[in-house]
């Protein structure tokens, strides 16, 4: 069933143009052409560097040239100066200035339906950043554009005063384009125009359900092209998303437009390798990608396919197609890797019901949150029949709807898995959906019978962490004691953001950016950078056995924190981490072989005598203990420091110095660490980690933390946590478990040293 925002016929795209061949590429570039962040990131710094490299003195672009002889002077350097301030390039940059002082001096623009539509992108671009400098220029172009159709369409030239009829549909979708840019940034555009340009853009959509480039035509200019497919694609979820919002206030309202079902039936049917303009294509694939939310095109990562093919075909230059409209060419891959790439803030869940009541609104969301959070940023659809991992795109998984929502038992354990990987389930009900509010807390009982969804009170930080007003919309948590699994509402969020009603629906907008905040403290991570690594294969250079112990304080908060530990340290140290499941019972740990036995929990807790007895001869045989207070629990830690003073003394526990072997382990030295947040703000200036133990000499035996280290291992990013940043919390364990795979058995010595250095002597603040 077609929707207007993230069609499911776009499953249909499949990528096979770009994924078949991409294996056999990658198979022969080996690593260097893998889909990684860090080959993203080098492929768009030797694009970024091709493009300055090729700016002429005067500050602009060689012009373009086709092959029909048409020269589009000013258009080259309108995309240089769009994609470099796009890539991060400041708008106040020397060469960007002198780009702009070249492309302002109205000699040098033509009245091109293309040139125009990248001035518009390049204009808007920097006005971000210069104070609308250029909004003038803006706006006369935009007038340009609409005075030069008559029907909605375009041809090449475009001068505000001949009105095109019928034109190409290459010129077409670049005008609207243009446009559409205008509209973004806050001009009123006639809705005439956008009924115009829909009604042309259905018009001369083939039979088939593609488009061609133009009637009259021969030879492939005559053909149902994919370039042309996608662009018809992507101006109607413009022209869409400008006059059909209001019309789904009430739920389970149809939104198929037959012109988007042929549309995507077309391309179901007719996957293929595109023969001819590779770039321009990706770039309109982008387009529709990211204007129809949806990560997947069929079981294809589209934007992972595409990077692919990009790395792939990347020459040593930094261009792409250098033979040919390189520029060009270098712009419209590069926009492909910025765009595609922007970090995405929620998932939004397809599932089998009403998940679609409101289409566009989390699009319209993530437009108003972008000035919140100070960076462009997206949202995608993610669906049940893809793996878990993936899903890591998002800290967040949306799931609405008014009826009640049914999932198996496996893609419960799908959702169930995603959260423990690090994820948290924002649900709301539509229309006051009482089947859906009922069923979706069903539903929590089921995945996190521990936990209970509570109401989060006016003091909470849900509702105070970047707005103070948001009480009303009445969220509720389901919180495993260091970060919210769920978050839930009974208030129709979606309703404002669909018909982006910024005022009267304001509070809506800003519960969710006290959502988004909440969970993620603002670290956004680009689309693809998946947190959760995959099984290493070895071979490992060494073994080592570690364990959680089983106790009353919630010892399994973060279930999955060590096997993430494990497959980074077998992938990246090539040490295999053996390690049960579940926690084991404390009387197990005699004669088990454990190096590192782990006490980490969110709450109070007590062992009984035989367990304390059992613990002490682990340590005193040479065993390595290790308390982590799950989330910077206090009364966690209280616990611990009780057990520990009730073992091995009272004043027994002290700050391990950095010249503890821990911290000195060769090529892995830790001297100082990244707090979170909330940690900082209660140290102020502490860098070094602030580890306590009891030590055997200069060698610990059994190490405190008060600042959580375990649920950093996990990967997340966090407001509530308070601890380590995931980076420095793998540090640290890394270096706890190595240390107890070598670390001798502690020989007769006093717990404590014979003198206390000053640097010792007193335990860390909590």
């Amino acid at each position: 069933m077609p929707r207007i925002a993230m069609f499911p016929a776009l499953a249909a795209l499949g990528m096979a143009w770009l994924a078949q061949p991409v294996l056999a590429q990658q198979q022969q570039a080996g690593a260097k052409g893998e889909f990684t962040a860090a080959n993203i990131e080098t492929a768009i710094n030797k694009a970024v560097q091709y493009i300055l490299s090729q700016q002429r003195a005067d500050g602009s672009w060689e012009p373009y040239r086709d092959s029909a002889g048409s020269s589009f002077t000013d258009g080259p350097t309108a995309m240089a100066i769009y994609t470099l301030v796009a890539s991060g390039i400041p708008a106040k940059d020397t060469k960007i200035a002198k780009a702009l002082d070249w492309l302002v001096k109205p000699e040098n623009q033509v009245k091109l339906t293309y040139t125009t539509a990248f001035r518009c992108l390049a204009w808007h671009t920097v006005n971000k950043q210069l104070d609308n400098k250029y909004m003038k220029n803006l706006e006369a172009d935009v007038k340009l554009l609409l005075n030069s159709t008559a029907d909605g369409s375009y041809r090449y030239a475009s001068d505000g005063v001949t009105k095109a009829e019928y034109g190409d549909r290459s010129n077409s979708q670049y005008g609207l384009y243009g446009v559409w840019t205008g509209a973004r940034a806050g001009m009123e555009i006639p809705k005439e125009y956008w009924e115009k340009c829909l009604k042309f853009w259905i018009s001369c959509q083939d039979p088939s359900g593609g488009w061609k480039y133009m009637e009259g035509q021969t030879g492939f200019m005559a053909e149902v092209r994919h370039p042309m497919t996608v662009a018809g694609l992507a101006s109607l979820f413009v022209c869409i998303d400008q006059l059909y919002m209001d019309r789904f206030l009430k739920c389970q309202v149809s939104s198929e437009l037959a012109a988007v079902k042929k549309g995507m039936e077309w391309m179901e049917k007719n996957i293929g390798n595109p023969s001819t303009k590779r770039y321009y294509y990706l770039y309109g694939l982008e387009r529709v990608g990211l204007a129809s939310g949806y990560k997947y095109f069929g079981a294809t990562d589209w934007y992972k396919a595409g990077t692919t093919d990009l790395l792939s075909r990347q020459d040593a230059t930094g261009s792409w197609n250098s033979h040919e409209a390189p520029v060009p060419n270098t712009c419209y891959g590069l926009l492909f890797l910025i765009r595609g790439r922007l970090p995405v803030i929620i998932n939004h869940l397809e599932y089998d019901g009403d998940w679609n009541n409101r289409p566009r609104a989390l699009a319209n969301f993530c437009r108003w949150s972008e000035k919140v959070f100070e960076t462009e940023n997206n949202w995608q659809i993610i669906t049940l029949k893809s793996d878990v991992n993936e899903w890591h795109d998002a800290p967040i998984l949306a799931i609405t709807g008014s009826r009640a929502p049914k999932f198996s038992d496996e893609e419960i354990v799908k959702l169930r898995t995603y959260v423990h990987q690090g994820g948290t389930i924002l649900s709301i009900t539509e229309c006051n959906g009482s089947a859906f509010s009922t069923g979706i807390k069903a539903l929590y009982q089921k995945l996190f019978p521990k936990y209970e969804l509570a109401p989060c009170g006016k003091e909470h930080p849900l509702n105070n962490v970047l707005y103070k007003s948001i009480s009303a919309v009445r969220l509720s948590e389901v919180r495993n004691g260091i970060r919210p699994l769920v978050i839930h509402t009974d208030a129709d969020l979606p309703v404002s953001w669909q018909t982006y009603a910024v005022a009267t629906g304001r509070v809506n907008f800003e519960a969710a950016a006290n959502v988004v905040m909440y969970v993620t403290d603002k670290q956004f991570k680009n689309r693809g950078v998946n947190v959760w690594p995959s099984e290493p294969a070895g071979p490992f250079e060494k073994t080592v056995k570690i364990a959680r112990l089983k106790h009353g304080g919630n010892c399994d908060a973060e279930p999955l924190a060590l096997e993430r530990f494990a497959r980074l340290m077998g992938k990246t140290f090539r040490v295999r981490i053996e390690c049960p499941a579940e926690p084991i019972e404390i009387a197990s740990l005699k004669d088990s072989g454990v190096k590192l036995a782990i006490l980490t929990g969110t709450a109070a807790f007590k062992l009984k005598d035989d367990e304390k007895a059992t613990l002490r001869d682990y340590v005193e045989q040479g065993g390595l203990v290790f308390f982590d207070s799950g989330g910077g629990s206090k009364s966690f830690g209280d616990s611990a420091k009780d057990l520990i003073g009730e073992l091995w003394g009272a004043d027994s526990l002290l700050a391990m110095p950095l010249a503890s072997p821990v911290y000195q382990l060769k090529d892995m030295t830790i001297e100082k660490v990244k707090y979170r947040r909330i940690t900082r703000a209660r140290l102020g200036g502490v860098k070094e980690p602030r580890l306590m133990a009891i030590l055997a000499g200069d060698k610990p035996k059994v190490i405190f933390s008060q600042e959580d280290v375990m649920a950093g291992l996990v990967g997340f990013s966090s407001h509530s946590c308070d601890g380590y940043e995931p980076e420095s919390a793998l540090d640290i364990m890394r270096n706890i478990v190595l240390y107890a795979a070598t670390a001798p058995p502690p020989k007769d010595a006093a717990s404590q040293p014979a003198s206390r250095p000053a640097a010792v002597a007193t335990r860390p603040a909590n």
